[in-house]
């Protein structure tokens, strides 16, 4: 018996430490909903004590190695458990918004301790079982003695055997039922922890606030053992509420269309007010809203409203009804209470769901507005650069012929001053052109459709080096370039007019009197898991001041005079707009007087035995 009463303590202080470890995430789930103290009292109250019944758990179970391996797990992930919700409570208290991902985590972690709690009982309750199998076998066999005792010793004293028996079985049966009723004790606990499990699963997979609530409804209904559960959401800027009721009761489900003054509920001032009410009895109300005489009339005579808030905000009720009268305890409004705030969550991600679709919408319809406008954009600036192309350069191709016959016919008649002008407009004429053609080669850059395939860096290198091959001869540059440049992704054309830049800064920007002097080979790195392949091309140049290395990749950023440097300014805005289209960067590195780096970077091909470049 004493054993038979160590295992039934054990079970009850289980059951204790299941109790605390719902009040600690009720109070904390409700608490991170409401952002109210008063629904933190549950977790403040639970957690300077858990830790002890965890330690007397862990004492009560010694003799048994596998049950003190289970607290032990069990307490384990309790701390775990508890570091994320104190990082959660501490997120609220500076009004941070809680990240789903951890409601999830924290939901598996309390799964987890149900789990270890469930396994634990079992146990325990198994060898509950075989101790009173042997406490029964005992009582028969000590019965059967005091009987043979009775004949022999007399009828006196197996009387009083007898009596002591009946008063151990009286013992044994009043420590059943304890026991029972605690065992019913824990499973509505269990049940209670399961519901809010399945609500908090069907917040996380997205389902609709009407399947939510009504699985909720039918499920509380079972739970605190009521005939009728419906919702009520409020919309106080219309005055009007909407009501939503467990799919298994027709009567309620047919107001699901019907809108209600709020006033049909209560005033408006005790709905802000946030209290649970309970009505013990409906036909004593003098003023019954439809609902109410509907209920009246189904025979259902007191029920139960908790206030449904977010954020101290109201913004509906649940009401349970019953048939019988006080029907609602104080555990049964703590049942409901802890319903009522995870469906608030469950209509509040609703909403927020709701109104994220309307803004993917109201987005969707201004990329489409926005694409219209870059379409008609793009057929102009295509209409424009047609305009450039054939207007505007059919002038300067005029002006610059007419200037050339002068030169060339009517050079004896004009002075030395008419010639030099005449030199002005010919230079101008061509420099206009070149920027023309840059700003053309720009503009394509940014509308053009390109295709990204392999490309042989030493294809492109020879190719660009041709283009520039009398621009080298003339200023005698010297040009190293290294063998194996490999492969990348980018687009050929694209690459070689970048290259082709590069290189004729290198062979531009040096100092009078200096040979240009370029050297050009790639480094391959990994970055994010990707293998690139970086183009540097060195010069001996004349430096640029780290201050102005980002301006020179904009257009017509010139750091020096067209009389000292001739150019348009849009070279390097090229380069770094075709690296863009590639998905590749561009960056220089530099000093003054001591040359410049510039680098390209882009993917690294790779190909298979049958791929060209």
């Amino acid at each position: 018996m004493q054993w038979v009463e160590h295992t039934d303590w054990v079970i009850t202080q289980t059951y204790r430490t299941q109790k605390l470890l719902l009040d600690l995430q009720s109070g904390s789930r409700g608490y991170l909903l409401t952002g109210e103290e008063e629904f933190l009292e549950p977790y403040q109250e639970a957690r300077p004590v858990i830790n002890a019944a965890f330690k007397e758990l862990n004492h009560l179970v010694s003799d048994n190695p596998s049950q003190v391996k289970r607290v032990n797990q069990l307490q384990l992930q309790y701390q775990q458990w508890q570091q994320l919700i104190s990082q959660a409570i501490e997120r609220k208290n500076r009004g941070e918004t809680e990240p789903s991902s951890d409601f999830k985590v924290r939901d598996q972690k309390m799964n987890a301790m149900r789990s270890q709690i469930a396994a634990f009982i079992a146990t325990e309750e198994q060898l509950r079982n075989r101790r009173s199998q042997v406490v029964r076998r005992t009582t028969t066999q000590v019965s059967a003695t005091s009987v043979i005792l009775a004949l022999g010793i007399g009828a006196i004293l197996a009387y009083f055997i007898r009596r002591q028996l009946l008063k151990v079985s009286q013992s044994y049966e009043s420590a059943l039922r304890t026991s029972i009723e605690q065992t019913e004790n824990a499973q509505r606990s269990a049940q209670r922890l399961a519901d809010l499990h399945k609500i908090d699963r069907a917040i996380l997979a997205a389902e609709s606030n009407f399947t939510i609530v009504r699985d909720a409804l039918g499920r509380l209904c079972q739970l605190v053992n009521c005939q009728r559960a419906f919702l009520v959401l409020f919309n106080f800027e219309t005055g009007t509420a909407g009501l939503i009721a467990d799919s298994s009761d027709p009567a309620l489900k047919a107001f699901e269309n019907t809108t209600f003054p709020i006033e049909d509920f209560a005033p408006i001032e005790v709905l802000q007010q946030r209290q649970i009410r309970s009505i013990q009895d409906i036909a004593k109300l003098e003023q019954r809203s439809p609902i109410l005489e509907q209920l009246l009339t189904a025979g259902l005579h007191s029920c139960l409203t908790i206030p449904i808030q977010v954020e101290k905000t109201v913004i509906g009720e649940l009401t349970l009804a019953a048939t019988q009268a006080e029907a609602f305890n104080l555990e049964a409004q703590q049942i409901v209470s802890e319903v009522a705030a995870q469906l608030a969550i469950a209509i509040q991600q609703s909403q927020l769901r709701e109104q994220l679709q309307n803004y993917a919408e109201q987005l969707e319809q201004r990329v489409q507005e926005r694409t219209m406008q870059l379409q008609e954009a793009n057929q102009e600036l295509e209409a424009f650069s047609y305009s450039v192309s054939h207007d505007l350069r059919a002038p300067l191709r005029t002006m610059q012929g007419f200037a050339q016959v002068l030169q060339e016919e009517y050079s004896d008649q004009l002075d030395v001053v008419g010639q030099e002008y005449i030199r002005y407009i010919t230079e101008d004429a061509v420099q206009m052109d070149t920027l023309i053609l840059d700003l053309l080669a720009y503009s394509h850059l940014s509308r053009t459709e390109i295709q990204i395939q392999p490309v042989d860096l030493n294809f492109v290198v020879n190719e660009a080096l041709k283009q520039l091959g009398r621009q080298i001869q003339e200023r005698q540059a010297e040009v190293r370039v290294e063998p194996s440049l490999g492969q990348v992704m980018a687009h050929r054309s694209t690459l070689i007019q970048v290259v082709t830049n590069l290189l004729s800064n290198a062979i531009k920007f040096v100092s009078s009197g200096t040979l240009p002097s370029v050297h050009i080979y790639t480094q391959e790195y990994v970055q994010e898991g990707q293998n690139w392949i970086r183009l540097w091309v060195t010069d001996n140049g004349i430096g640029i001041a780290p201050e102005h290395q980002e301006r020179i990749f904009r257009v017509f950023e010139r750091l020096h005079g067209i009389e000292t440097y001739p150019g348009t300014g849009i070279g390097l805005a090229i380069v770094r707009k075709g690296l863009e289209r590639m998905g590749g960067f561009s960056g220089v590195e530099s000093q003054l007087g001591t040359g410049t780096r510039f680098w390209i970077a882009l993917p690294k091909a790779v190909l298979n035995h049958n791929a060209t470049a």
